[in-house]
């Protein structure tokens, strides 16, 4: 994992469903389908998953506003 920068994460939601998941992370976040798709287990299990990383705060925020568009439970950390 990279330290310093802003970690943007992924929390796991009951509303939600994996394939749903799975669109937005390969369809809007642009991650490759393999870990689009495992993704939405991961979250279930560890009941979050950073889904990227950015030096700039202002970039981070902008990845997580993308998923929360579509429903996701997503936010910023610090890494």
């Amino acid at each position: 994992m990279t330290t310093g920068g802003w970690r943007v994460v992924l929390w796991d939601d009951p509303v939600n469903t994996a394939p749903t998941v799975a669109f937005v992370l390969h369809r809007v976040m642009g991650l490759p389908l393999g870990e689009a798709m495992g993704a939405p287990l991961q979250v279930e299990r560890q009941q979050t998953v950073q889904i990227a990383w950015s030096a700039d705060r202002f970039e981070a925020e902008v990845m997580a506003a993308r998923m929360l568009v579509f429903g996701l439970h997503a936010g910023v950390a610090p890494a």
